[in-house]
């Protein structure tokens, strides 16, 4: 990338449209002499001309702030409905852009304040741990003092005025929600917000259909709605799992928060495709039966209708069980069987347990790795366990499933058709943890010489040697809780002899789960006598993510060592005999 931007034109046409309430306004440029071939506006990439033009169309319905990046400048722009806007910029840093139209006393207030906006975030990096060790008033003080300095020199339009007030408003009362669980992280002192607190972190514009495209809307509303159907499963206890609680308290709270039917309708949507997603549809189906029944807006009927059927979609070619109900909550086991084998033939199985930090992801992430296996013989589960949620689930809830879908499919091998003696268990990431633990801290079934530990392991990127101490405070209790520590559930700590044969397939710049702590693994686990294999795959990070990328978000593994991984997989199972 060049360090010089040359001179740029941006207009801004007003267009109508057909429609009375949305106006389309078409974002035109030109670059003089372009070092980029794109320009980045409201996300997107727009092509940018060998001559410098390009154009960019929006429909807009209610007031607006647009990001806007090009080579080394990064800047936002405020619309409305009403309104255009032409730029233009002479040189390679802010100062050097200039309006001209409508709207120049907010969009050049956007720009003085980039640099006020940078030293909060800097202020709040570097002093995060100490901000949230004060007492509830002190905290409050402070952050209002710093939205009062995105406030400073206010001179603008009023839409202007009152969009970035509300907008500043969602995003730091935001923050204030998460007082008490970071207050408790850093200090161990259990807090709850005070009445005064609460009034003043809600901001009433969240039932304002206006402030839905402002950029801070959708994050606040959610966490707001999340704060307040807490606080109702509290005052209602039940033994029913806490995310079927969660969805009574929000099928309750959103008309009441709501006068606006899309609002009601939005939200609502959201909420119910989170919760198939998280807990799966054998566990969302009085929730789908509200919506149907609730929902007037037509587009978010449409939006359900197709994300239903998707989900269905993907159920119909292969068994599903459920191996466990506990709290009203069912856990799905889904069974990928080979064709052509009889009802007498037990052969060798292997479960699979998905990656997410134990606090997210579905067997569906599971179902293109269990179809492989199916297909070289194997009777293939993609397995669906309890993900951790801050109130009744945590990590020890997930191993225990672990444990009790292989013990399940030991008990129902015959029917399953599964040597029972021959099971695998493939997982990466949390989810190679789980696999492990199940061997490390197995269960059994005396009496039936059942037993939960898997006959091999094939662990991808695993967690099997947990961080611990400080900076990891918030990682601990979101995982483990207050009741348990790291170590007793960190497999690297107990390892023994008698362990199944192991293999381990590793990125060497993993920065997730790194190298330091699966080597000690493997070394341990050969120590004590048990077979294990360690391939570890240089140039790559997390889930086999180039080291170009960060590794700790969405995977996005280098085609060629996830071939080479994948391989190693499968040699490791021909040896023992499984395919």
């Amino acid at each position: 990338m060049r360090n010089r931007l040359p001179f740029l034109v941006l207009l801004f046409a007003l267009l109508q449209s057909c429609s009375p309430d949305i106006k389309q306004y078409q974002i035109r440029g030109i670059i003089s002499d372009p070092s980029e071939n794109v320009i980045e506006i409201d996300g997107l990439s727009i092509p940018v001309s060998e001559d410098g033009e390009f154009i960019f169309v929006k429909e807009i319905e209610r007031p607006v702030f647009l990001d806007i990046s090009y080579a080394n400048l990064e800047w936002s722009v405020f619309l409305l409905p009403e309104s255009s806007l032409d730029i233009q910029i002479y040189g390679e840093t802010l100062n050097a852009i200039e309006y001209k139209g409508a709207l120049i006393p907010s969009n050049n207030f956007l720009l003085r304040i980039v640099s006020v906006s940078q030293e909060i975030n800097d202020f709040l990096n570097q002093n995060w741990v100490q901000i949230h060790q004060q007492d509830q008033e002190d905290y409050i003080s402070t952050i209002d003092s710093l939205k009062g300095r995105l406030m400073e020199d206010l001179t603008a339009d009023e839409a202007f005025v009152k969009a970035w007030k509300t907008d500043i408003d969602f995003a730091f009362n935001k923050i204030m929600l998460y007082y008490p669980r970071n207050h408790f992280y850093y200090t161990g002192e259990k807090v709850e917000l005070s009445d005064e607190s609460i009034s003043y972190i809600k901001v009433p514009e969240i039932d304002t259909l206006a402030c839905f495209d402002l950029p801070s809307y959708k994050d606040f509303t959610k966490d707001w709605l999340d704060y307040q159907s807490e606080r109702l499963v509290e005052k209602e206890p039940s033994v029913k799992h806490y995310n079927l609680m969660k969805m009574d308290a929000v099928s309750k709270l959103i008309p009441e928060t709501f006068s606006s039917q899309y609002l009601k309708d939005y939200w609502y949507t959201e909420y119910l495709k989170e919760h198939i997603e998280n807990n799966g549809l054998c566990n969302s189906q009085p929730y789908i039966k509200h919506f149907e029944a609730s929902c007037k807006t037509e587009l978010f009927e449409n939006e359900m209708t197709q994300y239903l059927a998707s989900a269905n979609d993907q159920r119909d070619d292969h068994q599903i069980a459920i191996y466990k109900s506990e709290y009203s909550f069912n856990l799905e086991a889904h069974i990928f069987k080979p064709e052509g084998i009889s009802a007498n033939d037990l052969g060798p199985a292997i479960v699979i347990f998905h990656g997410g930090g134990w606090n997210s992801g579905n067997p569906t992430w599971a179902f293109e790795k269990a179809k492989h296996f199916r297909d070289l013989g194997m009777v293939a589960i993609a397995a669906q366990y309890r993900l951790c949620n801050v109130h009744d689930i945590t990590a020890i809830e997930s191993m225990s499933d672990a444990r009790d879908l292989i013990i399940w499919m030991r008990l129902h091998s015959d029917s399953l058709g599964i040597d029972p003696d021959h099971i695998a268990a493939y997982g990466w990431s949390a989810g190679a943890h789980l696999v492990s633990s199940a061997a490390i801290f197995s269960e059994s079934i005396p009496e039936k010489t059942i037993n939960s530990i898997p006959d091999a392991m094939i662990l991808i990127s695993p967690a099997v040697s947990l961080p611990k101490g400080r900076g990891w405070e918030g990682w601990k209790f979101n995982v483990f809780g207050a009741n348990t520590t790291v170590s007793s559930a960190n497999p690297v700590e107990h390892l023994r002899s008698g362990l199944p044969p192991t293999i381990i397939l590793q990125g060497r710049d993993d920065t997730v789960t790194p190298l330091e702590g699966v080597q000690a693994f493997h070394d341990q686990m050969l120590s004590h006598g048990n077979h294990s294999e360690l391939f570890i795959y240089d140039g790559v990070g997390h889930l086999f993510t180039p080291n170009t990328m960060p590794d700790n978000r969405e995977p996005h593994p280098d085609k060629e060592v996830q071939r080479k991984a994948d391989d190693e997989a499968d040699e490791f199972l021909k040896k023992l005999g499984y395919i």
